[in-house]
């Protein structure tokens, strides 16, 4: 029976290499790299959603529930900013082929979005209750970015043809970026900040008249937005908590949600999943 079966294993084998190799010769047929800048069907425009995160950390003055003022304590506190917006163009430039539909590609963006911090100037209770003052200090932050990273590209997007209703995208890569912060007490400079951060996004492809995509990123890392290291002189005390001490304002991490097209994917060739001839690969004809 072994001599049977070493044989049939064999030929089993073999036979499912069979559509393996298939595909093998079926690869997306890659140019050189910077010949994909001067493509504008790779180009793509986007709407952002921006979800930010932070961390508070100074000097926050203590009142008891009458309102008496009871001193100063130091602390450390997560924030949310309220929601943004931002833009966003980019490309992304295959350079090896994985497949058929597939490839490696090399992700270019330009991004730029816009969110605000509130309530800067929270109070603290005796018992460590955060509350909010009647008037809110707040902080705008104006931040651009250029996300480069490596992209796993399958379906539509990544070989541009509309017979393939379908794509998605999977990529890690670092994110350059300028920060301006400027607050709303006069007192306070703005700030500006250089940083890089890591980030990891995902992306679906809906080919719609035109290619449209989803994407979902996440960054991670500490910019410093705001480091008002000294006391400024209480006038008035209009905004109370910000004026008792120092203070500083971290951007831990970033949720961007996006809304993509691009915008000359109507020129894409291929126009029906019936197609025999690949126009993106003159070397390949499918069976």
């Amino acid at each position: 029976m072994n001599f049977f079966k070493k044989p049939l294993l064999s030929l089993a084998i073999g036979i499912l290499a069979i559509p393996a190799t298939g595909l093998a010769q079926y690869k997306f047929e890659v140019d050189p790299l910077l010949t994909y800048f001067g493509d504008g069907q790779r180009y793509e425009l986007g709407f952002n959603y921006v979800m930010p995160f932070g961390q508070f950390a100074g000097v926050t003055p203590v009142y008891n529930s009458g309102h008496t003022f009871l001193g100063d304590t130091t602390t450390k506190r997560n924030i949310t900013a309220a929601q943004g917006i931002g833009g966003d163009i980019g490309l992304s430039l295959p350079f090896k082929a994985t497949g058929h539909i597939s490839c490696w590609a090399v992700s270019f963006h330009l991004m730029g979005n816009m969110y605000s911090w509130t309530y800067l100037n929270s109070t603290q209770a005796p018992d460590g209750t955060v509350n909010t003052p009647t008037t809110s200090l707040d902080a705008t932050t104006i931040s651009i970015g250029l996300p480069i990273g490596i992209d796993w590209m399958a379906g539509n997007h990544a070989i541009k043809t509309k017979r393939l209703p379908f794509g998605t995208s999977m990529g890690v890569g670092l994110i350059p970026q300028f920060d301006m912060t400027s607050t709303s007490a006069s007192s306070v400079d703005s700030k500006y900040s250089f940083g890089c951060t890591p980030y990891a996004k995902i992306e679906l492809s809906i080919f719609a008249g035109l290619d449209i995509k989803l994407r979902a990123m996440y960054t991670l890392g500490d910019i410093t937005l705001i480091d008002v290291n000294k006391a400024i002189p209480n006038t008035t005390n209009t905004y109370p908590g910000v004026t008792d001490g120092p203070f500083k304002v971290v951007s831990t991490s970033n949720l961007i949600l996006s809304l993509i097209i691009m915008p000359f994917s109507g020129g894409w060739h291929e126009t029906a999943w019936y197609n025999t001839y690949d126009t993106y690969n003159k070397h390949d004809r499918l069976n």
